[in-house]
């Protein structure tokens, strides 16, 4: 398989070469050189569109995300394309800038930003957010990133060559945009490769991305050079990099990451506070040199006055789905913690009360009794022949009839009695109330258990209890005391011949 991706990835390289030389090297006519540029770039756009989104039908999470929203960038950098081929090489006339094509050229970094950061790793709080509301915060930090850029460029340098330079259009502010986002998304990608371990498995994907995105630079910064020199037309061979680099963006989606070694959490929340903090650095910093020069200079430009409530209203919104987001994840966590209280003391077959919680119950149960001198009863209800059913049934039938026989313990008992799985087949209850009651409560359990519709099996099964009441006796009361009691009484049940119930405190057959 590496040798394959290898044989792959030079025989890309080697047709983008050869295109290259073929469309720059003079030995076809002009006309038909501009042609084969353009339809060069057509193809190389459009096939890392489809790439990178048939690759992210075939991976989910992050690996998707990221193909998904770079195809998406891609898409509208081919739309560009065709619209500035369409001018080239159909109507044979220079395209009028700024156009539509700079809109769709423009697409590419908005999804390229959020792909990059969304490129990092899988986090818990990434996943534990729906993958809707995730996209949404990425697209909307790579508008704030890009918007923010924008601003920063305008106010430190464009702003003042499109209102005074010898250019003095706004066609040549798009063009020198170019590269400004090409060297964000660069700079992006670099930090990235040469960063800590934890995004060793994504390097080789990165440094695709980084090769690609560095040839379109290339191309884009000759192309603002060429507008600010008041050039007629590009030369083809300085459409290089715009030939180059989209495939090798296809190369990228085409790359596996390797196997994660050593996953650290803590690390990966890092990774996560940075992407969250990164849109309010950047208004931070923008923030600040706005106001340096507002003080300076004594007023502001319009244009950055919008774009600035423009990418302010974009992190309000961020903000928000932020808080929404961490409120989310607290409900989410208060679930968990719930759900491990609740299994915590619980029976996960029968969904009874476990061992720990009777403990706590029992305990809480004797002290109000030494409070209150109340009456309680203790029962410890077992099973008969039940051991039958697994040595002859198997045990998934055994747990089956477990199910079934525990409902019909609930509704045996007063909704007021406390229902435990003790063990096994073992079940304790315990009541509040006169003996008298407690052992008409027991009857009906023997009743329940003993039903012939216990289970889909030919072995009878039925239920023997013995009860003790909460009193004192020879010895202190105590939680052990109660149980040997109850216990005494159960086997002596089972001695009578089972399916009865046994009194400890007279120790007489009911």
């Amino acid at each position: 398989m590496t040798q394959f991706r290898a044989r792959r990835t030079w025989l890309v390289l080697g047709v983008v070469v050869a295109v290259i030389v073929l469309a720059g090297s003079g030995l076809l006519s002009p006309r038909t050189s501009v042609l084969v540029d353009d339809v060069a770039q057509l193809v190389g756009g459009a096939t890392a569109t489809v790439v990178c989104w048939w690759t992210s039908r075939r991976h989910h999470g992050v690996e998707r995300r990221w193909r998904t929203l770079m195809a998406l960038g891609m898409a509208g950098w081919t739309l560009g394309m065709f619209f500035w081929a369409f001018y080239r090489s159909v109507l044979h006339v220079p395209l009028p800038s700024p156009s539509i094509a700079d809109i769709g050229f423009f697409m590419f970094p908005v999804f390229a930003v959020p792909a990059l950061l969304s490129l990092v790793r899988e986090s818990p709080r990434r996943e534990a957010i729906g993958p809707i509301h995730l996209w949404l915060v990425l697209t909307l930090d790579g508008l704030v990133v890009v918007g923010g850029l924008f601003i920063l460029t305008w106010t430190t340098a464009l702003g003042a060559v499109v209102h005074t330079g010898p250019t003095g259009s706004l066609g040549f502010l798009v063009a020198v945009m170019y590269p400004i986002t090409d060297f964000v998304l660069i700079a992006m990608v670099l930090l990235m490769v040469i960063g800590p371990k934890a995004v060793a498995e994504i390097r080789e994907p990165l440094t695709f991305l980084g090769c690609g995105l560095v040839m379109l630079s290339l191309s884009d910064s000759l192309y603002a050079y060429l507008v600010a020199i008041g050039a007629e037309s590009m030369p083809t061979i300085a459409d290089a990099g715009f030939i180059a680099g989209p495939p090798l963006i296809a190369l990228a989606a085409l790359t596996k990451r390797t196997e994660p070694r050593n996953r650290d959490a803590p690390q990966q929340w890092r990774s996560d506070r940075t992407q969250l903090l990164l849109p309010y650095l950047l208004i931070a910093v923008i923030a600040t040199i706005v106001t340096v020069q507002a003080l300076i200079v004594g007023n502001l430009d319009a244009v950055v006055v919008i774009l600035g409530v423009g990418v302010l209203v974009l992190a309000l919104v961020r903000q928000i789905l932020t808080l929404l987001e961490n409120d989310a994840l607290l409900q989410q966590i208060s679930a968990a913690q719930d759900e491990l209280r609740y299994r915590a003391h619980h029976d996960p077959l029968t969904e009874l009360a476990n061992r720990a919680a009777f403990d706590e119950h029992f305990a809480s149960a004797i002290e109000n009794y030494r409070l209150t001198n109340s009456d309680w009863v203790l029962m410890l209800v077992d099973l008969d022949d039940f051991k039958q059913v697994n040595d002859r049934y198997g045990h998934p039938a055994g747990d089956r009839l477990l199910v079934a026989l525990t409902a019909r313990l609930r509704e045996a008992v007063p909704e007021s009695a406390f229902v435990a799985r003790f063990g096994g087949d073992e079940f304790t209850v315990l009541l509040q109330g006169p003996i008298d009651d407690a052992v008409v409560v027991a009857r009906r359990i023997v009743d329940a258990l003993s039903s012939d519709q216990t289970a889909d099996t030919s072995v009878s099964v039925g239920a023997s209890v013995g009860v003790a009441q909460f009193e004192l006796a020879d010895e202190p009361l105590s939680a052990h005391a109660l149980l040997r009691r109850a216990d005494a009484a159960m086997y002596e049940a089972k001695r009578s011949g089972k399916g009865a119930v046994v009194v400890y405190c007279d120790r007489r057959e009911d």
